[in-house]
């Protein structure tokens, strides 16, 4: 039996032979934060099991600029894949009448394409592999999340202090060693919205490629209204800024701070905290007394070993949006005609498992830049990823020291014509009145109601300084053709608030294999019409000077499209949108956890992860999955006595 190459990681012995107060599954972002929560209190003993390798202090991870070699390589990633996404949704249970369905029906989704639906493989999750983007979120989003559960404790003014709390800001310096980007970009900021002394560490971009900041002067040009908001994290981020990354900029160049070197390993000490990797659960161990259920142990595989291993107090599920309605459904917890379908015992009806998933889409608009511009292209050329890596070795800083760094949000009213502002409200009319229940009623006036107003975050877009095939939506990469450096600028345009719904559940076939992955992407005609406008408004801002000038031609869509026709853009939008990697909402608030992330009808059984989260936020998920675990973990401490 191997033995753990680092203080913070036990063999199976060590883990069987120990008794937990805690058990919780899933060593990722939420997980890790649960357990460094827990286990503050030496009274209290805390297990991790973790499906996922170790891979602590790899290089690879650590590097800021590496996150485009840890994607769709299964040495990081779980390679996950969704189902095709077909003409059709397969069930009208979502759609509220047959009028609503006989409308979508019609809409080809992502032209029968399957997804790639990275996650990460490690410890620490999706936070060692993701882009490092620390977005927050609108204040009035966490708000809605109070009104459409009916839970008070959720809403802005009680998730910010967990922000505070987990976030470790450090703050910009001039750049001695030749970096500009502070100087250039300005980064807008204040200091009573950020925790300074928070685990997980992040700061501003100190590299950037001078296309950025044109790209932000032409969307101020354009009239959209792209001003700096006062603070992106106040809870208000409508417009353009330079965004905060989970960098460390403490010492060196800079290495990205996540759930495993920011919670775990500066607690490898404690005697009370074990964690378990290459332990994947299979399910929960139910007692029933009567009608009664109560969780008391977990069953997972070690080494080919099927194990058991039991709580005293709480088993707490942070195994994330895709594999927390995999294991309650296995546990018998779930839509009595899923589990039936899968051979399943159901011993606790909660029909919402694995249903209501929601995932931002995005998609991609690329161009040629003019000779002599830079990008991160030019990183093919020998003598330049030669030069960067010199620097980031030696603490220069440099790009491999950073990742994206401008970002933006849009409003419908901002960006959308006369035109397509009716077509919207035409759309979003019917979907609304198709309601057939009071919860689904209210779930989509909310949307509706964001689509219509001017300061809610619909639409983000963000800049890439590089090369980007949007239609390789499998994750692959097209293959360099030799003597050949394409120079290109890229932005990303992704939908906030879809109202396309669709769902994770196990597969009949084989319950214990990846659950069948189907988020429906571009099902619903709402998301299609938002995502053109999206993509309409970021060619006009290349066309706009002082970016204009520096565009020999647009690479993506093809030139000789006519992006002012929404048919040839939804065309496009069908073959070239996949996934922002946000999924949330399959053990969603108040449907399947209660207020306290109780599993409902389960004594002793939580979800503390994304899968919780009951409507998505405007923009990355990494930072409200850290606030949601903080909270989490708070709620447990109250409730141990």
């Amino acid at each position: 039996m191997s033995v753990p190459s680092h203080p913070a990681l036990n063999t199976l012995d060590e883990f069987l032979e120990s008794s937990f107060d805690y058990l919780i599954v899933g060593g990722g972002t939420a997980g890790l934060v649960v357990a460094a929560r827990l286990s503050e209190d030496p009274n209290i003993t805390v297990g991790v099991l973790e499906a996922g390798i170790a891979k602590l202090d790899d290089p690879a991870i650590l590097m800021p600029a590496g996150f485009s070699r840890l994607l769709n390589n299964s040495e990081y990633d779980w390679m996950l894949t969704t189902v095709p996404q077909v003409d059709a949704p397969k069930s009208i249970s979502y759609f509220a009448s047959i009028q609503e369905w006989l409308l979508t029906e019609k809409q080809p989704g992502t032209n029968h394409q399957s997804h790639a639906f990275p996650r990460g493989k490690v410890l620490g999750g999706s936070s060692a592999i993701n882009l490092m983007m620390y977005i927050r979120g609108q204040a009035s989003e966490y708000d809605d999340w109070a009104k459409i559960t009916g839970y008070s404790g959720w809403g802005w003014k009680d998730i910010k202090p967990f922000f505070l709390k987990h976030e470790g800001l450090i703050e910009p310096l001039s750049m001695a060693n030749g970096d500009d980007a502070a100087e250039r970009t300005r980064p807008v900021y204040g200091k009573e919205h950020h925790g300074t002394s928070g685990p997980i560490k992040t700061s501003f971009a100190t590299w950037s490629a001078p296309v950025e900041e044109l790209w932000h002067q032409a969307s101020k040009r354009l009239g959209l209204g792209w001003k700096s908001p006062i603070d992106a994290w106040s809870g208000v981020h409508l417009g353009g800024f330079s965004h905060l990354s989970t960098i460390d900029r403490s010492k060196g160049s800079g290495t990205r701070s996540y759930a495993a070197n920011g919670y775990l390993t500066p607690n490898a000490g404690r005697k009370n905290l074990m964690v378990l990797t290459e332990a994947p659960a299979e399910k929960v161990v139910l007692e029933m007394n009567g009608h009664n259920a109560r969780a008391e142990g977990v069953v997972f595989v070690k080494d080919g070993k099927k194990c058991v291993i039991k709580a005293k107090r709480d088993i707490i599920l942070s195994a994330g949006t895709v594999q927390t309605p995999q294991i309650l459904e296995l546990s018998g917890i779930g839509n009595r005609e899923v589990l039936k379908a899968a051979d399943i015992e159901c011993i606790i009806e909660s029909k919402s498992v694995g249903d209501h998933l929601e995932d931002h889409v995005m998609t991609a608009i690329s161009y040629d830049l003019v000779e002599g511009e830079v990008s991160l292209d030019d990183m093919a050329t020998e003598s330049v990823l030669k030069e960067a890596m010199r620097k980031y070795g030696t603490g220069e800083g440099g790009p491999l020291a950073n990742c994206l760094g401008s970002t933006g949000f849009l409003s419908i009213p901002q960006a959308a014509t006369a035109q397509e502002m009716e077509s919207i409200h035409k759309v979003v009319t019917a979907a609304v009145q198709a309601s057939q229940n009071e919860s689904l009623k209210a779930e989509r006036e909310l949307l509706a109601a964001r689509l219509q107003n001017p300061e809610a975050a619909s639409l983000q877009l963000f800049l890439l300084p590089s090369s980007y095939d949007p239609s390789r939506v499998d994750g692959s990469r097209a293959p360099p053709t030799p003597g050949v450096v394409n120079n290109r600028v890229t932005v990303l345009i992704a939908l906030t608030h879809p109202f396309s719904r669709g769902s994770i559940h196990v597969d009949p076939a084989d319950p214990e294999a990846q659950p069948l992955i189907d988020p429906q992407y571009l099902q619903h005609p709402v998301d299609v019409e938002v995502l053109s406008v999206g993509l309409r408004v970021a060619d006009q801002v290349f066309q706009t000077s002082p970016l204009a000038e520096k565009i020999k031609g647009r690479v993506f869509p093809p030139s000789d499209m006519d992006i002012n026709d929404p048919v040839a853009r939804e065309t496009y939008l069908r073959g070239h949108t996949r996934t922002e990697y946000h999924p949330i909402g399959t053990a969603r608030l108040g449907q399947v956890v209660d207020e306290r992330l109780n599993v409902i009808g389960v004594e002793g059984l939580r979800v503390v992860d994304a899968s919780v989260f009951p409507l998505s936020l405007s923009g990355n998920i990494m930072a409200p999955v850290y606030a949601v675990a903080e909270k989490g973990a708070q709620l447990i401490k109250e409730d141990q006595n």
